[in-house]
């Protein structure tokens, strides 16, 4: 059983995340991802940077933190809320599972991954966090039904025909 958390080991970056946001050319929303995961605490997942110190890191103004903020928010990359410190409100981010797993994106941050495999079973096209590899071979993590990965040459002639099924 893998025991290794997202945030373990050396580096805590949200890769399947960090790439969906570099094909939406979205690089404000990158950097302030940086930032906000640039923060973990010891279990991974809560992050409590101010504006201040995501701007500064960041290298963005307040207003580009409020967009990339709703970005990653309806990505499913992060949650938001806000707390109560004394008289002060303060931003508490939690960095999801999708962030770290691209089977687990929703319908908007799925639709700008590149897709390698898909599903024979249900026709659902998917990367490589979409299914696991086991003795009968691949294996779609939604349905169970088995999953054909595409050649190079195939890639290409498929990514328009296959689309998110969720």
């Amino acid at each position: 059983m893998n025991t290794i958390q997202p945030g373990g080991l050396y580096a805590p970056l949200p890769i399947p995340a960090y790439q969906v946001l570099a094909r939406m050319k979205d690089h404000q929303a990158q950097r302030v991802l940086m930032s906000i995961v640039s923060h973990l605490g010891l279990n991974g997942r809560e992050s409590y940077p101010s504006y201040t110190t995501i701007a500064r890191e960041a290298g963005v103004g307040r207003n580009a933190i409020r967009k990339a903020l709703d970005v990653l928010v309806q990505y499913g990359f992060i949650k938001v809320f806000t707390i109560r410190e004394g008289k002060k409100d303060r931003n508490k981010y939690f960095i999801q599972d999708a962030a770290y797993n691209s089977g687990l994106m929703n319908k908007f941050a799925i639709n700008n991954r590149t897709f390698n495999a898909s599903c024979r079973r249900c026709g659902a096209g998917m990367d490589r966090g979409g299914y696991g590899l086991g003795p009968a071979g691949a294996t779609h993590i939604g349905c169970g039904g088995s999953v054909k990965i595409w050649t190079k040459d195939e890639k290409f002639q498929q990514v328009s025909v296959v689309s998110y099924r969720g």
